[in-house]
């Protein structure tokens, strides 16, 4: 995905609906790079259109519900060793020991 879908994504995440307009009030991306950017969001079935009841020939632009990724426990534990600083290290007989990250 382009840097400016990912822009607008977090303009969007964090906006709520929002129209085209906003959107670039907000990201200070030019209107046609913020087209672009919607349409790319489009196709990954990232973005909702809805209907702008104050203004009939503008859109609202959305996200959809996007389920959160599960991790399965091995992987966050893998993770949390890997921000503490700590690593597992495997001797020869294959027992771990542990060595901190400096």
């Amino acid at each position: 995905m382009p840097p400016s879908a990912k822009l607008v994504f977090k303009v969007l995440e964090y906006g709520g609906l929002l129209t085209q307009k906003e959107i670039a009030e907000e990201s200070y991306l030019p209107p046609r790079t913020i087209r672009y950017a919607l349409g790319r969001l489009k196709d990954e079935g990232f973005l909702q259109e809805r209907f702008y009841f104050k203004d009939a020939r503008q859109s609202l632009y959305g996200l959809h519900n996007i389920p959160e990724i599960s991790i399965d426990d091995n992987r966050m534990n893998e993770i949390a060793e890997l921000k503490s600083g700590t690593i597992k290290i495997y001797s020869e007989k294959h027992e771990p020991m542990e060595q901190t990250v400096i």
